[in-house]
Formats: C-alpha cells, sequence, structure tokens
C-alpha cells in the first residue's frame, strides 16, 4: 500500500513540475482515497494503533462535555452535535450514553467523517444507537442548534511549511530524487508570504534567517465552515497545541511537525507514507482570530489537565477510581502528560456560553 501511494506521489510531483508544496504532500499522505493513512484499513487509534487519543483512555473527556452541555442542548428544540472527524466513533457512544444518563436522548448525533473506512468503523461502534446517528458528506447547509465538536481534527489539516532566508519567506516543499522523497525549498508563494508577514506582525518581531516553521492557511476558511453551519449553540476544539506565542518562538526553530508510528514519535514525514500519521501543533490564537472574524465569540480557552480535573472534582457523583482507570486519568491531566499539551477552545455563537470548567486562560490568546 505504501509502494503504491508513493508511486502515486512521484508521478504527481512529475506533473506537477519536480516539486510540490508540503500543505499538498501531507493531503496526499493522509487523505488519498483508499491509500492515505485515514483513509486504508490499518489501526490508527489506542493500543493497536499509532497514538492514544483521550477517549481511548476512559469516558472522562466525554462525562465533562456531556455534563457542560446538556444543559444548553435542552434549551433548544431540535438539538444536534455535529463530530467532525469522529475517529473509531469511541467518543461519540461515550456522549450518547452520557447524555442519556443525563435525560438528554432526543439530541441529533451528525458525523461529519469524509474517511469510508472510519465511517464503517464508526458505523459497528454505534449501531447500538439506531438513527439518532447519521452520517454526512459535508456540512448541514441548514444551520444546526446545539454543538459542534471536533476532537483531534485541527491538527491533521494540512500545512505549508516555510523557511526563511534573507528575510524573505521560503515555501518547503517535497521533490523526489533517486525515487525517495525529500525537502526543497520552491518560489516565493505571495499567500504564504503575506500570512508570515501578517504572523510577524503580530509577534512583533521579524522571525530570524533560517527560521522553519508552518502555518494553516486553510484553517480560516474551516473555521468559516463550521460557523456557517451553526444557527445558535457553541463550538468546541479539543486538541493539543499552544497559543502564538509559544508556537512561534524563536528557539522553536524547526516547527512542530511531528510523525506517530507504532506509538513513536519522530521527524521524518517521508518515512512509509500512507502508513504513519503526520500532524502539526495546533495555533489557538489563530483559531481564536478566525473564530472572531467568522462572527463566533470566544467563550472559554484552558488545558485539558485542569478542565479534566474541575469537571471531576464538580460531578454530583464522584467515581470511585481503580488502578488502572486512575492511571489513565493520569495521562489525561497531568503536566507531563497529556495535561497541559492538550487544550479546549469553546466558541458559541448567539448564546449565553455555558461555562468551561477549568481556569480561564483566553488572555494568553
Amino acid at each position: 500500500m505504501s509502494r503504491t501511494l508513493s508511486a502515486r506521489i512521484r508521478e504527481r510531483i512529475a506533473l506537477a513540475g519536480g516539486w510540490v508544496r508540503f500543505d499538498r504532500y501531507m493531503e496526499f499522505v493522509l487523505n488519498e482515497p483508499g491509500l492515505g493513512y485515514y483513509s486504508a484499513g490499518s489501526a490508527k487509534f489506542g493500543a493497536e494503533g499509532d497514538f492514544v487519543t483521550a477517549p481511548e483512555l476512559g469516558s472522562f473527556l466525554a462525562r465533562a462535555i456531556a455534563t457542560q452541555f446538556s444543559g444548553m442542548l435542552g434549551s433548544f428544540a431540535n438539538p444536534a452535535i455535529v463530530e467532525v472527524g469522529a475517529g473509531n466513533g469511541t467518543l461519540a457512544a461515550q456522549l450518547l450514553d452520557a447524555l442519556a444518563e443525563l435525560g438528554s436522548e432526543a439530541v441529533r448525533y451528525l458525523i461529519l467523517e469524509p474517511s469510508a473506512e472510519l465511517r464503517d468503523r464508526q458505523r459497528a461502534e454505534l449501531r447500538r444507537f439506531g438513527s439518532r446517528v447519521r452520517w454526512l458528506d459535508r456540512l448541514p447547509e441548514q444551520p444546526i442548534e446545539g454543538l459542534i465538536l471536533a476532537n483531534e481534527v485541527v491538527d491533521a489539516l494540512p500545512v505549508v511549511r516555510f523557511v526563511k532566508r534573507g528575510g524573505a519567506t521560503v515555501p518547503l516543499g517535497v521533490r523526489c530524487r533517486a525515487g525517495r522523497f525529500e525537502w526543497a525549498e520552491g518560489r516565493e508563494d505571495a499567500d504564504l508570504s503575506e500570512a508570515v508577514t501578517s504572523l510577524e506582525s503580530m509577534l512583533g518581531e521579524r522571525l530570524p534567517d533560517g527560521y522553519r516553521s508552518e502555518v494553516r492557511l486553510v484553517l480560516r476558511g474551516w473555521i468559516n465552515g463550521l460557523a456557517a453551519a451553526l444557527a445558535r449553540g457553541a463550538v468546541l476544539l479539543v486538541d493539543y497545541g499552544g497559543v502564538r506565542r509559544e508556537y512561534y518562538h524563536r528557539e522553536r526553530r524547526d516547527g512542530t511537525l511531528i510523525c506517530h508510528y507504532r506509538h513513536r514519535a519522530h521527524d521524518d514525514p517521508f518515512f512509509l507514507p500512507g502508513l504513519q500519521d503526520l500532524s502539526a501543533w495546533v495555533d489557538f490564537s489563530a483559531c481564536a482570530d478566525a473564530a472572531r472574524d467568522a462572527g463566533l465569540a470566544v467563550a472559554g480557552f484552558t488545558t485539558q489537565g485542569l478542565y479534566l480535573v474541575e469537571s471531576a472534582a464538580d460531578a454530583t457523583e464522584p467515581v470511585s477510581l481503580d488502578p488502572r482507570t486512575a492511571s489513565a486519568f493520569r495521562t489525561l491531566v497531568l503536566p507531563g502528560e497529556m495535561g497541559e499539551r492538550f487544550k479546549l477552545l469553546l466558541l458559541t455563537k448567539a448564546i449565553v456560553p455555558p461555562r468551561l470548567p477549568g481556569r480561564d486562560l483566553r488572555s494568553r490568546l
């Protein structure tokens, strides 16, 4: 499979004149139908896959989300949750169970999942919920009242890599030499240069010569789409990353691109194309800026650790944790594990926002 995908990418690079920008390569290896990482049949999540997400460690996140938003959902006549990129369907199942316990069984659950292979896994996982769950090919044309949820989705949106050369912004892309993919610089790109110039203006300084990083040029359009699909309610983004001044710190001179294969992280995006995950940090400042421009209010920002600890403390019926479950909870909340790296950004539209548990960190955005 990796060989077939590599051959297809080599053909596309040749047709493009011998070089493609990195975001195109990232799109190929992640989403090429039938061959890309998220489209093929290999295990991706959990112990059998390449990395672990919060739902694989227990229902803590789902229960916290259900508790936070059940009141808001109950205030709507026809409430819905749209989950963008639902993985194996684990979070969806946990959320539907938690909402049922809270008496919110009338909520429709809509899943936007471009991968046919993942849709099949989700259908198997969610079969017991019957017609309450439906799959979408695109965001709803009729805006919903409810919650749009994206857990570890933004980090997989393609990024444009760049390097600073003599004050200019030069795109980094991919070429093929002797049958192998390798990094190569391209010609100056107007959209990329404008984006990095704007970034430097917000940082209040120029990035140093030789500095490498990335930007998500698709982010603004992606968030515009979420905003357009929401009549009233909230958008919750859960992902790993930081704010702008952390992301583009002068000492982080090679960006945040990371690859995962069999629970090992490395920095070679050309290793086994289609069989490993590629992602990069989320710039939550950029998310917040795009959200405001799209007519959404930035209603909360905190770390996963703070969110889950306060949610657990506020639970009306504290759960007694066995050693294994307690270990999973520590992984989710400790700063040295997932607790500090993962953040939650709450965006709202036309509602009084439900409070986001955890310390309010919006001033850092």
